[in-house]
């Protein structure tokens, strides 16, 4: 497993208030290891128990050895140390000595502070201690500790990492304020993938929606003229009703002429119920059927004079 990278990201924040009526400044940090990020406090030294996670397989791969790393953030000055890395009784784990027959390794922060590290497998722990003229303020590896873990280990198993503190002293062997970190180890199913912790802001875009002037067309709407033609009117006339009759009936007995009667009726040009239909312009008839009933009027009324007459004679 490749070594722990250190990097610190972000995040001061402190009261105006709370430094002049207390005298300090609380912050925050965080420190980012193999990817996971650790929430720290900037006013003490920072002793981290790292989160270590992965599969079975790989864990087979590696003959069920682990590398387990013990970390310093915010380091603001030690000379003296005790620390004991604890792990569980039943968890089953065995240290692996290093190249040099050593329980552990003591990290670059500490190697020229005569350390010395001790596995006490009896109270499941590997404790190192450090000692030193100075202070040393440098942040990083603070310990490494192989640990080889059963075969009988399986996908989900968690154990445990716990850091215990005996002392934290300066170099004039002032106590040394310090918060402490704990960890695991993590055996992940195969399927199972840790998501980067990130935080994505949305870029803020404003988009202004273009102007558009639709001109409204034209129209010019033309009185609707309309021709009317008045179709002549079919008129119907009906003529009055006209009956003319003769002056008299006479009836005139020839001499000598017994029981000899000359009847003349004059009941002509009677004209009854004449009708007349004409278009608007045309010559109204009927005053032709007018003359000739008063024609027959004046012939019987002749004949009847000229009878008179003979019979005077």
């Amino acid at each position: 497993m490749s070594k722990s990278i250190l990097s610190k990201v972000a995040a001061v924040a402190c009261s105006v208030a709370s430094v002049i009526a207390l005298g300090v400044c609380a912050s925050a940090e965080k420190l980012e290891v193999n990817g996971t990020n650790y929430d720290l406090d900037t006013s003490k030294v920072n002793l981290v128990a790292t989160k270590v996670e992965l599969t079975l397989d790989e864990l087979k791969a590696a003959d069920y050895k682990v590398q387990y790393d013990v970390e310093v953030a915010n380091n603001t000055g030690f000379a003296g140390c005790g620390v004991r890395l604890v792990y569980p009784s039943n968890a089953g784990l065995e240290v692996v000595p290093n190249s040099k027959g050593k329980p552990g390794t003591a990290g670059a922060v500490i190697k020229s502070m005569m350390p010395y590290v001790t596995d006490n497998p009896e109270e499941y722990n590997v404790s190192v201690g450090c000692s030193s003229m100075e202070n040393g303020e440098d942040d990083g590896l603070f310990l490494t500790v192989d640990f080889k873990l059963p075969a009988s280990t399986k996908a989900g198993d968690k154990i445990p990492m716990k850091l215990e503190v005996d002392r934290f002293l300066d170099d004039a062997t002032h106590e040394v304020a310090y918060k402490v970190v704990d960890g695991y180890i993590l055996i992940k199913d195969a399927g199972t993938t840790k998501a980067p912790e990130t935080t994505t802001k949305a870029p803020e875009t404003t988009t202004k929606a273009p102007e558009t002037t639709t001109k409204a067309p034209e129209t010019t709407t033309q009185p609707v003229v309309t021709s009317a033609t008045t179709a002549p009117v079919s008129s119907t006339t009906k003529a009055p009703d006209t009956t003319v009759s003769a002056a008299s009936s006479t009836t005139t007995a020839a001499p000598g002429t017994a029981g000899t009667k000359v009847t003349t009726s004059a009941k002509a040009g009677s004209t009854a119920g004449n009708k007349n239909t004409t278009k608007a312009g045309a010559t109204q008839a009927g005053d032709t059927g007018a003359g000739v009933a008063v024609a027959a009027l004046l012939l019987a009324a002749g004949t009847a004079v000229a009878a008179a007459k003979k019979k005077e004679d």
